[in-house]
């Protein structure tokens, strides 16, 4: 009997230490309920601040490419380029005896179209070349002389050029002695021909980005054209109509003005009819130049006196420092104690 006794002890005991072993293992070393404390550990980049561009007091003609990240003005004769983020200038060459009549930068990458001016002993001749800012690439595109597309007088300027990314088609406008307009297109093969209008004086163009149509304005009779028709855009009310803006969506924006005051503005596409057009009333006159219409259609006021940006359709308002320069995707250009401020919308 003292044997059995024994032999069940030890098999107790035995049992026991196996249980109390898998209940260990159990409850703590393969358990799924231990809370585990874990700490995210997240690198932190410090913000890269752009550099404090300053913009010297004799510039001119100060324009920011699309995105904000370029500042080209005039230094004197000299056409200069900074890049707002390192601060690096450069200077754009040119062929002696060629100045800049103008530049204007596209509206969708870091590239500028240049018109150069040669002046002669009775006429001028001009070229049109492309300036990659990114790349540091200039190259020639064509040249508008007198031969191929008439006599241009000594006095003659380009006064605006109007370019459609989506079409390749670029529009140069060249104003001569007594106000005369002549406009110019131009296709990605290079090919170059005089454009037909219906006016004498031209001021404001615009091009729709998604058709080769030019919209212009006639400055003697106040109406604004569309290349290719004979007739003016009418909107029944609006006597002295003003081209303020074309979008990306191929929206027209009139003004009804009267002394460069606009009280209302018309937008739409007008290949539908001019009288269908939307009107926004501005609820009082504002300055023609101090509108300004975003590639999205969205509609801005500017006021000098307060340095105020509204937009239009919201009301909300962006407070910016010294001299309004331009709107550019992201916010508000201006330049204040020479330095180059940039206001972020939000």
């Amino acid at each position: 009997m003292k044997i059995f006794r024994r032999i069940f002890l030890w098999i107790l005991v035995s049992l026991t230490i196996q249980f109390a072993g898998l209940f260990y293992i159990d409850k703590y070393v393969l358990t799924s309920d231990t809370s585990i404390k874990t700490k995210k550990i997240v690198k932190s980049e410090a913000k890269k601040q752009e550099v404090e561009v300053k913009v010297p007091d004799n510039a001119t003609n100060i324009n920011a490419s699309f995105n904000g990240r370029y500042l080209a003005y005039y230094d004197g004769d000299v056409l200069k380029v900074i890049d707002t983020k390192t601060g690096e200038e450069k200077k754009i060459d040119f062929d002696d005896g060629v100045k800049v009549s103008y530049y204007k930068w596209l509206s969708d990458r870091n590239r500028m179209l240049i018109a150069e001016k040669e002046t002669g002993k009775q006429s001028s001749s001009f070229k049109l070349a492309y300036y990659d800012v990114d790349k540091n690439v200039k190259e020639d595109i064509k040249e508008l002389n007198s031969k191929e597309l008439g006599y241009e007088n000594k006095k003659s300027e380009v006064e605006d050029i109007q370019a459609s990314p989506l079409t390749n088609i670029i529009y140069v406008k060249i104003a001569g002695s007594g106000g005369m307009s002549r406009l110019y297109w131009i296709n990605i093969m290079k090919e170059a021909k005089k454009v037909d209008t219906m006016a004498y004086r031209v001021g404001k163009i615009k091009v729709l980005p998604h058709e080769d149509k030019l919209v212009y304005e006639d400055l003697d009779h106040q109406g604004i054209y569309m290349t290719g028709q004979d007739e003016p855009l009418k909107i029944n009310g609006v006597n002295n109509p003003s081209l303020i803006a074309v979008d990306d969506n191929d929206n027209v924006y009139i003004g009804e003005t009267q002394d460069k005051k606009v009280t209302k503005i018309y937008y739409g596409t007008v290949k539908e009819g001019s009288n269908t057009l939307q009107a926004i009333d501005l609820k009082g006159t504002v300055d023609r130049d101090s509108i300004f219409v975003s590639l999205q259609g969205k509609i801005y006021i500017n006021d000098n006196l307060k340095g105020v940006v509204r937009e239009v359709a919201t009301g909300k308002e962006y407070a910016y420092t010294g001299n309004f320069i331009q709107m550019y995707t992201d916010g508000i250009i201006s330049i204040s104690d020479g330095k180059l401020v940039k206001t972020l919308f939000n």
